[in-house]
């Protein structure tokens, strides 16, 4: 048999991955909230909304994977982002935001529930299992490259064409993707006799419950749901924050391309010379910039975390995105408070938030890629989502908490963006910790210790 029979279905599916994680909307999302009348507050409010929606639709989500092809999922999910494209394309107001999360909750939900299953079924039909870290590894590279190249560009293409144009041409990009996935194979069958909903949501408790008394997968589906959620508010305050610094979203390089027009050599010299005299502490603060800086990162420790996983335990990985986002915390905390912050410490600060949000993300491919491989096979899919649930139902806690907390515009008692790092630090820590204890006296010290995530042995 051919050791590369999954090598195309697998290389269109990342390619479809590619073109759906082309938001140019992303950088500049603030912004386009605030011009529909939200505030700071609604902002963090609406994306945990977005994150308890597909929380609670991920159930159905599942269900629906197991009556009709995944592929068919996956094309539902698209062509839910689609409706929300086209309602924000000819619609305004909070309503039409929200409406429009809602679509996009769902889209997330059915497509996050039969992602990772649809290369393992690809793998699987062609006796390729073994290389699922690998091949998950290369679908989160390439969704995380598109998103980082879509915020680099969307900031710049906001600025000079505005909201609409942007909407328009994620909706041509998404149609694209949509006509790739529908020229995928089947790779799943569904079974004849499925359960009904009623009986997934019995089958659905068994997995939960299965996974709370097992102690060897209990602690890392909690610990990784936690570290999910955090490096999630992380993410998400990265607009907030730079619109505090008073820094709008502008990407010069745009209108200097179009003054040198299209001769590659001008164009290199002029920006050469641009990048030499200019003021980096601005530049940096960017929030395209900031975004490509994070993905581009988030693309690299997504495609190594296969290499990783076989050096280093999943124990050992999840401590030191621990420790790093506690770090994260504080730097975020005293950089912020300072009245003047250099250069060189704007561009580590970006950067080292930007790390600590890939070693997660290297975390939880990991753990997800170990469950795939160890847990029951009668609850396998059913597992997955418990595990996903988790880290949607923390997150969205954490999102939708500054919205109570924050000064709003009018004046009223709360506190500042930056000082919910401290709040969340507190709670952060202490939980954190038990995690991890728990994790090295059942899985470390245990009969069943993790000693590499790459082993197909526990």
């Amino acid at each position: 048999m051919s050791k590369f029979l999954s090598f195309w279905p697998l290389s269109a599916y990342n390619a479809a991955a590619f073109l759906r994680s082309q938001l140019f909307l992303l950088p500049v999302l603030l912004f386009f909230y605030q011009e529909n009348g939200l505030s700071v507050g609604d902002f963090y409010l609406i994306q945990g909304l977005i994150v308890f929606f597909a929380f609670l639709f991920e159930i159905p989500a599942g269900y629906l994977g197991d009556i009709f092809p995944r592929k068919y999922i996956l094309i539902t999910a698209y062509s839910l982002f689609l409706c929300r494209l086209f309602l924000w394309i000819f619609f305004r107001g909070f309503e039409v935001i929200l409406i429009g999360e809602f679509f996009y909750a769902c889209s997330k939900a059915c497509f996050d529930s039969v992602s990772s299953s649809f290369i393992y079924d690809i793998l699987k039909k062609n006796g390729e299992e073994k290389k699922m870290v690998k091949a998950y590894s290369n679908f989160n590279a390439a969704m995380y490259i598109g998103t980082g190249i879509a915020a680099l560009l969307g900031a710049g293409l906001y600025e000079k064409f505005g909201s609409q144009v942007l909407l328009i041409a994620e909706f041509v990009i998404y149609s694209a993707a949509v006509l790739l996935l529908a020229m995928l194979p089947n790779a799943h069958i569904p079974a004849k006799v499925t359960l009904g909903f009623k009986e997934r949501i019995k089958k659905f408790w068994v997995a939960v419950r299965y996974i709370l008394k097992s102690r060897k997968y209990c602690y890392f589906v909690l610990f990784s749901g936690f570290m999910v959620g955090v490096s999630h508010f992380f993410f998400w305050s990265f607009q907030p924050l730079m619109k505090a610094s008073g820094i709008n979203p502008k990407v010069s390089l745009t209108d200097l391309a179009d003054s040198v027009g299209w001769d590659a050599r001008v164009f290199g010299e002029t920006v050469w010379n641009y990048l030499l005299a200019l003021d980096w502490l601005d530049y940096i603060k960017v929030m395209g910039v900031v975004i490509f800086i994070n993905n581009v990162l988030r693309s690299s420790f997504s495609y190594f975390a296969a290499g990783v996983a076989k050096r280093v335990s999943l124990f050992v990985l999840g401590n030191i995105s621990f420790v790093m986002e506690i770090i994260g915390c504080g730097l975020s905390f005293w950089l912020m408070k300072m009245g003047h912050i250099s250069p060189v410490q704007c561009l580590a600060f970006i950067v080292f938030l930007c790390v600590c949000i890939g070693i997660q993300l290297m975390f939880t491919i990991t753990h997800i890629s170990r469950l795939h491989r160890l847990i029951n096979p009668k609850i396998r899919s059913l597992s997955s989502s418990v595990n996903m649930m988790t880290g949607r139902l923390l997150t969205s806690f954490m999102l939708m908490a500054p919205k109570f907390l924050l000064k709003h515009q009018e004046g009223a008692a709360g506190v500042k963006v930056i000082d919910i790092f401290w709040i969340y630090a507190i709670v952060f820590v202490p939980v954190g910790c038990y995690f991890i204890y728990k994790i090295y006296k059942y899985n470390v010290r245990g009969d069943n210790a993790l000693l590499n995530a790459g082993s197909a042995k526990d």
